[in-house]
């Protein structure tokens, strides 16, 4: 199509040259030589006809290219509503999944009396976008990853209203680099690391109710006050990538 438009493109150039050639040597001979005056008369005849020509073909290819290409235009449209329509199928689905899952019905047996039933499903349902991993806990707390599935913030999300979009209300508990942790509907315990001139492990306690935390000097020393919190006996703690894979 491309090498057929400049060929039209060519011949309407020329046709047009030859045209107005063709009209002033048709002007020029008509007092002086009749004969010539005539054969120049049909050589304009003859370009005007093939400009004529030219013009149409190459109007006719420009036109069919633009309804090819409007054509391909409202396939991708169409394609592409498709997709939508199927990841968003997909999203429905497989948040409906997720919160008929064993992880989302025990934390939802941990729920505060006093908000019992109430809580967004979202709370359950989001769990990141991309490089950020949400992981919720205990109503109205949830543990937030950045970057990786390494360490995590706990944060207060009792004033979110969406929770899939930035600066939504969601609060720092300063509880930093969470590595491993376990949680009750009181409390939560685990292990962080706390970076001053190198790395050291951390062994804390966070009271839900009251919003303080406690350090523990071993993990044996944390064990033993969680049983008194009502922590199993056979209570383990988890890493972040093994709690988000339990959804």
């Amino acid at each position: 199509m491309i090498l057929k438009g400049i060929l039209y493109i060519v011949l309407i150039l020329f046709s047009a040259v030859l045209l107005v050639v063709s009209l002033i040597m048709t002007a020029l001979k008509f007092n002086t030589n009749g004969k010539q005056a005539l054969r120049w008369l049909i050589g304009f005849g003859v370009s005007l006809l093939v400009l004529v020509f030219a013009i149409l073909m190459l109007a006719r290819g420009v036109a069919g290219k633009a309804k090819e290409f409007v054509g391909n235009i409202e396939e991708f449209g169409k394609e592409q509503s498709e997709r939508m329509d199927s990841l968003n199928n997909l999203y429905t689905n497989s948040k409906d999944s997720l919160l008929e899952s064993a992880s989302v019905n025990y934390l939802m047996t941990l729920e505060p009396d006093s908000i019992g039933g109430r809580v967004p499903e979202q709370f359950y349902s989001y769990l990141g976008f991309r490089d950020y991993y949400r992981l919720p806990i205990v109503w109205p707390y949830s543990l937030h990853c950045m970057d990786s599935l390494g360490d995590a913030t706990l944060y207060n999300e009792a004033n979110v209203q969406q929770f899939d979009v930035n600066d939504n209300g969601e609060l720092s508990c300063d509880v930093n680099g969470i590595m491993t942790f376990a949680f009750t509907k009181e409390y939560l315990i685990g292990m962080k690391v706390k970076i001053e001139n190198k790395p050291k492990k951390v062994y804390f306690a966070y009271d839900f109710k009251n919003k303080s935390e406690k350090i523990f000097k071993n993990e044996q020393e944390l064990l033993n006050y969680a049983r008194g919190k009502g922590f199993d006996e056979s209570t383990e703690l988890k890493s972040c990538k093994d709690y988000y894979n339990g959804f």
